[in-house]
């Protein structure tokens, strides 16, 4: 039994986690009944809706915003339980195209888990305790991404600043996985009110099928428990979704992610 609060937090995940602080390198615009977001270094920014009264109105809108920030691409995440109803099929009418590449999926699963989650023997899972574990766990996301070159660029830049930033702030936490004293994967958390949102997580290739995606989303159990928070929530993809389904999470919904191209050149 997923309590309304928990599903609503895993459906519309800025409206139960804080927005970033002014200095963190991704920025965020609160409007009535949507977000908009946007990370430095990158060609995109995202749309989150809830409920758009005005749905023409709100797309240009987001368009404004991302060209002003220099962005080329919008990634508008959908939920099913988004208003008005077929909000999805209205945007891809209107000329959006699925996502296709990194970093979302066309289509994603919203799931959440009330209950404490199985481990992994064998595995060390712990929120990262140096910027040398933090960039170690964080470069295993490139290549299990498959990012291109100039997203990889961006994220190299960041790094130091995101870092000091889990330093000042304790809302977003990144963990590490390793096996016999090696980083092989990484996970974040974002603590929100009502659950604790798990973001990005990621193991090498090698390691797969080897317990340490489970051993991370237990690690981030017991962070979540800690905070007072005893839920999570997850858009999962297609390589996550059956793992987490064996973990206990259960689906609450559909979240369709869809391109936006606004022209113009990447930002430098």
């Amino acid at each position: 039994m997923i309590p309304e609060s928990v599903r609503c937090a895993a459906l519309f995940p800025p409206i139960d986690t804080p927005a970033p602080p002014p200095e963190h390198p991704f920025s965020q615009v609160e409007r009535d009944g949507y977000t908009i977001g946007w990370l430095a270094g990158q060609d995109y920014g995202t749309a989150v809706p809830v409920s758009l009264g005005d749905v023409d109105a709100a797309v240009e809108d987001v368009r404004t915003v991302l060209r002003a920030q220099g962005r080329t691409r919008a990634g508008w995440l959908v939920a099913e339980a988004a208003e008005p109803a077929g909000l999805a099929e209205r945007l891809l009418a209107s000329g959006m195209t699925p996502w296709e590449g990194a970093p979302f999926e066309p289509r994603a699963a919203a799931m959440a888990l009330v209950r404490e989650p199985e481990g992994a023997a064998g595995v060390e899972a712990h929120p990262v305790e140096s910027f040398e574990e933090f960039q170690a766990a964080f470069r295993v996301s490139f290549d299990a991404f498959d990012m291109p070159e100039e997203m990889r660029a961006g994220l190299e830049g960041q790094m130091a600043t995101l870092w000091e930033m889990q330093q000042r702030y304790d809302d977003l936490r990144s963990f590490a996985a390793l096996v016999d004293g090696e980083v092989v994967a990484g996970a974040t958390i974002l603590y929100g009110r009502n659950a604790a949102y798990l973001a990005g997580g990621y193991t090498r290739a090698d390691m797969r099928g080897r317990g340490v995606y489970r051993a991370l989303v237990r690690a981030r159990w017991d962070a979540a428990v800690a905070r007072g928070t005893p839920a999570l929530t997850v858009t999962a993809g297609k390589m996550s979704r059956p793992i987490l389904e064996r973990l206990g999470f259960e689906i609450v919904g559909w979240v369709d992610a869809l391109q936006d191209d606004l022209g113009g050149a990447p930002p430098v």
